[in-house]
């Protein structure tokens, strides 16, 4: 075997990941981050390490240009059109 371990513990895969070991333990528990159970003791090898985060990963999309012809609606208050102040309201029905 080489100088890398096969699999890590909890802590070391937290560390690794530079998460919370109560992170790693949620991430785990919701089935998205694999694991080797022997006997009680939970471990990560690397290689699902190296998977989960690659599952993570995101690409930012390039923003659209805006649409110059579009234009947006304004919306106008109900009942005409006309504003009121709320003091006036009672006092105008």
């Amino acid at each position: 075997m080489s100088g890398q371990q096969i699999l890590l513990t909890e802590s070391e895969a937290a560390d690794r990941l530079s998460l919370c070991t109560r992170t790693l333990r949620k991430e785990r528990q919701a089935g998205r981050l694999r694991y080797v159970l022997i006997g009680r003791a939970v471990r990560y090898s690397v290689a699902d390490l190296e998977s989960y985060v690659e599952q993570l990963r995101q690409v930012q999309p390039a923003c659209p240009p805006a649409d110059p012809t579009r234009r947006t609606s304004v919306q106008r208050p109900a009942g005409g059109g006309v504003v009121v102040p709320f003091t006036e309201r009672n006092a105008r029905r």
